[in-house]
């Protein structure tokens, strides 16, 4: 018997399994999945809807003894998910360390990644060049973060600040560079500062320092990371005492996904792919106040135009360093 793993995201262990993760053709080429304790194998590839007759099931067994039947090799299926009551998020069972990702991320959205994920899957063709590069995602989002951090304005004061996971520098927003006085990129990809953002004041770097940071930014990274809470944990370390974090996560945990979850339906897997954990409003909130030393600041949901992908939920969080 399999123990219930606590929840990656608020630490709580009230917790449910079901086996209706599938992991996604390319994550499946980057990343060694064998590592996951609880992957289920199939030989058909289905969950059969029509159980056989006796008589059926007799043949086949007896067919089976005289070595008459064609074994077909097991492949992967499925995985176990796991739903958390206290904070609703959804994550796979297994847990996917730092390291474990990085050949996903270490060429993210290059030539190198486009070509092999099209490899695998073709339709990803039609928006590669778009994915986190179109000019209304660039916009609408950039829009968004503005509006929430100058409704906040009162907190800041100044200082140096670090986006984590920031990639190229293009979510950027001009209230940063009127604020602070120096901003670092940290991002596990070697993408550059990108022609678009003004350079004086921006430098990617490669470690942070203790208490260094008055504000840090965290968007759209916890939902492609296998421990959500550890990582706000350690990020907390680099803030100075009083410094802001920001984070933003995609809600995507619907409520059918969470019903259907609660009725123990598993005829509709949930793809592993980058968004490997799936949250709702209540997620975040209840991670920050899962760890000892922050508080909630501000939250906010709205709607974000991406442009290639349509409107989408998005979920703020302000969270202050107390200790």
């Amino acid at each position: 018997m399999v123990k219930l793993p606590i929840c990656r995201v608020c630490g709580s262990d009230d917790t449910n399994i079901l086996p209706i993760g599938q992991y996604a053709a390319f994550f499946r080429l980057r990343i060694d999945t064998s590592k996951d304790e609880f992957l289920l194998f199939s030989r058909t590839g289905s969950i059969s809807t029509k159980p056989r007759t006796l008589a059926a099931r007799a043949l086949r067994k007896f067919r089976k003894i005289f070595g008459l039947v064609n074994v077909k090799p097991a492949n992967q299926f499925r995985t176990y998910m796991q739903a958390c009551t206290l904070c609703h998020s959804i994550t796979p069972c297994h847990e996917y360390s730092f390291e474990d990702l990085i050949p996903i991320y270490r060429d993210y959205r290059s030539d190198t990644y486009n070509n092999d994920r099209i490899s695998v899957e073709p339709f990803y063709a039609q928006i590669a060049k778009d994915v986190g590069a179109h000019p209304l995602e660039i916009s609408s989002r950039n829009a968004a973060v503005e509006s929430f951090l100058r409704k906040n304005a009162s907190h800041f004061a100044g200082g140096t600040m670090v986006d984590y996971g920031g990639s190229d520098g293009r979510f950027l927003t001009s209230y940063m560079f009127e604020q602070f006085d120096a901003i670092h990129i940290l991002d596990p990809s070697d993408a550059p500062i990108h022609a678009s953002v003004d350079g004086r004041k921006v430098t990617k770097v490669s470690a942070m320092q203790p208490e260094t940071y008055s504000f840090m930014t965290c968007m759209h990274v916890l939902e492609h990371v296998g421990n959500p809470k550890a990582l706000v944990a350690d990020m907390m370390r680099f803030l100075a005492p009083g410094g802001l974090l920001y984070i933003e996560v995609p809600l995507e945990l619907t409520k059918s996904i969470s019903e259907d979850f609660a009725q123990r339906i598993i005829d509709n897997p949930i793809t592993i792919h980058e968004h490997m954990n799936l949250f709702d409003r209540t997620s975040i909130r209840t991670l920050a106040e899962s760890i000892v030393g922050l508080e909630l600041v501000d939250g906010a949901e709205d709607i974000v135009d991406f442009g290639w992908a349509g409107r989408g939920l998005i979920g703020r969080s302000l969270v202050r360093k107390t200790k």
